[in-house]
């Protein structure tokens, strides 16, 4: 699962655009097609809906912040930007279904237990694969790279907007959400514009 979060900062954009359907498990006995939504713990939403999460959750600056092992950087408070961001994403029913609270707990112990764990398995820091470095892997916006945080507050950083949420304070930063993926490189027009 973190490995998979770690690449969160590219997915996000899928995600948001084609959602995901995930299976609840069914007890035994019980008929699928005689059960309710609300039995089946369907959770729905839309990409507008699904952006609005994704943005709630910071879900793609998470994924570039677990890649490149931002949370190491923190001194003495990394555990806590830690499990404040891994909370804000378990916490996000549109990705993740709906969970109890002593669910969201257990995940949320466990995931920063496998990322402090540092095993090279992750795809982290040094163990990173390399990625391109233009055209979907760069913000259309400006440019800046989508696997690396740059300028954008680390997830967790902050506290819940308020004490029972899960949720920092919106943070504006750029992403490419619903948006028409280009074909080319902003840089390589910019570029071209510039040889000519």
């Amino acid at each position: 699962i973190m490995r998979t979060l770690g690449w969160a900062w590219r997915w996000a954009e899928w995600w948001v655009e084609y959602g995901d359907n995930w299976e609840p498990l069914i007890p035994p006995g019980q008929v699928e097609a005689e059960m309710t939504w609300e039995e089946l713990k369907v959770v729905n939403s839309t990409p507008q809906s699904r952006c609005d999460d994704a943005r709630k959750c910071r879900l793609a600056a998470f994924g570039a912040a677990l890649r490149n092992r931002d949370y190491d950087n923190e001194e003495g408070e990394d555990q806590q930007s830690l499990e404040r961001a891994l909370t804000a994403v378990i916490s996000t029913r549109s990705l993740v279904g709906p969970l109890e609270k002593d669910e969201v707990e257990f995940f949320v112990t466990w995931l920063a237990l496998a990322y402090r764990s540092k095993s090279p398995l992750l795809g982290f820091g040094q163990d990173k694969a390399p990625v391109a470095t233009d055209c979907f892997c760069i913000h259309q916006e400006d440019g800046s790279p989508k696997c690396e945080l740059g300028g954008r507050p680390l997830p967790g950083k902050a506290r819940p907007q308020n004490d029972k949420g899960v949720f920092e304070p919106i943070v504006k930063e750029v992403d490419d959400f619903l948006k028409v993926p280009l074909h080319a490189s902003p840089r390589r027009k910019s570029k071209k514009k510039t040889a000519d």
